[in-house]
């Protein structure tokens, strides 16, 4: 039997934490906030999984083969196979556990050894197996076993790991033709290093000199997660919109708050009582901000605050699109550009907003109406361009979304810190 399909992880959500608690306890899991732990790619990371020092600590196997128990007892395979060095020093405690034999693939061939220097045991021709290992990365480590495997007769169910590094293995499985079964992705293990209160999210002198918003459109959650996964520490917001109706409220907002403050980009425009409910089905994520269109008008602006009243989200009035021209809005709302943020502007304000979406060239106008009380958020920003974000700051914005600039560079980080230092004079301190 093939199992074309394992989207949930073999350990469930409510055991993760205790996994990971237990993974700290033995000296198996490694974490540094600043993202500085070495990988043998070449790169750096924030979370290390290392299963072979379980060596050093019998409880450790002992645990290790209680974990990986489950994920072979539920494919009910013939055989398992170890892919070593990491899972061979509980491979044997597993075999006796669950009376399931197994073979060891090495990535390179034993010199002078007679027979298969690759493979120890022996494999009947046919045999349902499961390959093991401790994470996956970008799968190409993958092709030897898997391929001895497929030499040796054999019908791979699952590359069974314990966590999902989420590093683009999914196409290289595909061409093997295996599907991966994990006990966790990083992201999981990351997300209750937090709740733990292990890591940390960001520093708080760090947000509150970041006036960065990322906006994260037009990807999916396996596209941004790399992205996120980097910019945690930098303290940006991270505004999104389409990836909201893709992932859903009630699964999307939890996972993506590991990585910072959201602002949920919805631009509700509805009658007060939709708008409200809406905004009420948002009020338990507790998130940094909401958008509503101010051309919804007073009552409506006033719903979303009430329905958000005992929470610290903020309620964002759009004022005219970034993309409305003069001619656009006179069009439209019979007034110029400027005329049309003003009174949308005044409009919102009765409703009690919290602040303005506004346009770059609009801002200071905006500013000079609302000194004190009101938040300044300017899409529509890019370094590139002439709304520039020193130009956006100037003008009273406190904070500038910025979208492509920072998503499609292939380094993240480096964008932000350059707009940071280079085009704000901001210098974030060093992450703890």
């Amino acid at each position: 039997m093939k199992l074309l399909s394992m989207k949930q992880p073999w350990i469930p959500r409510e055991h993760q934490r205790e996994v990971v608690r237990r993974l700290l306890d033995f000296g198996l899991l490694e974490f540094d906030n600043g993202r500085n732990l070495p990988l043998a790619s070449g790169g750096k990371t924030d979370i290390y999984i290392n299963l072979r020092d379980a060596r050093n600590n019998s409880k450790a196997i002992s645990f290790l083969t209680e974990l990986f128990m489950e994920p072979l007892q539920r494919l009910n395979v013939q055989r398992f196979v170890e892919i070593p060095d990491s899972v061979s020093c509980f491979a044997g405690t597993l075999s006796v556990a669950s009376n399931i034999p197994y073979l060891t693939i090495r990535g390179e061939a034993k010199e002078g050894r007679v027979g298969n220097a690759k493979v120890i045991g022996d494999a009947v021709k046919g045999e349902q197996v499961c390959l093991i290992d401790d994470v996956i990365t970008d799968g190409t480590t993958k092709f030897i076993p898997c391929n001895e495997c497929f030499n040796l007769g054999l019908d791979v169910l699952a590359l069974v790991v314990l966590v999902d590094r989420q590093q683009g293995w999914k196409e290289t499985m595909r061409i093997l033709g295996v599907d991966v079964w994990s006990g966790m992705t990083l992201h999981d293990v990351r997300r209750e290093l937090i709740n733990m209160g292990e890591m940390k999210q960001c520093d708080e002198a760090v947000k509150e000199q970041n006036p960065i918003i990322v906006a994260l459109d037009g990807k999916s959650w396996d596209e941004i997660l790399p992205i996120v996964e980097q910019l945690r520490t930098m303290g940006c917001i991270l505004k999104v919109n389409d990836l909201l109706f893709a992932e859903g409220m009630d699964h999307l907002l939890p996972e993506l708050s590991v990585y910072g403050r959201i602002m949920v980009d919805l631009k509700c425009h509805d009658i007060p009582n939709t708008v409200e409910n809406t905004c009420r089905r948002l009020a338990k994520h507790n998130v940094w901000a909401v958008t509503v269109h101010a051309s919804g008008g007073m009552r409506m602006v006033r719903a979303a605050k009430e329905a958000l009243f005992n929470t610290n989200t903020k309620v964002l009035a759009i004022t005219a699109l970034t993309s409305l021209s003069d001619d656009d809005c006179k069009m439209i709302y019979r007034k110029t550009l400027l005329n049309t943020v003003k009174r949308l502007a005044t409009e919102a304000d009765n409703g009690r907003t919290d602040g303005f979406v506004c346009p770059p060239q609009e801002v200071s106008r905006l500013k000079a109406m609302f000194p004190f009380d009101k938040i300044f958020v300017t899409p529509g920003v890019r370094s590139d361009e002439i709304a520039r974000p020193k130009r956006a700051i100037e003008n009273g914005a406190n904070y500038i979304v910025l979208g492509r600039q920072v998503l499609n560079e292939k380094d993240p980080v480096a964008e932000v810190k350059r707009v940071l230092v280079e085009e704000l004079g901001i210098s974030l301190p060093t992450p703890s």
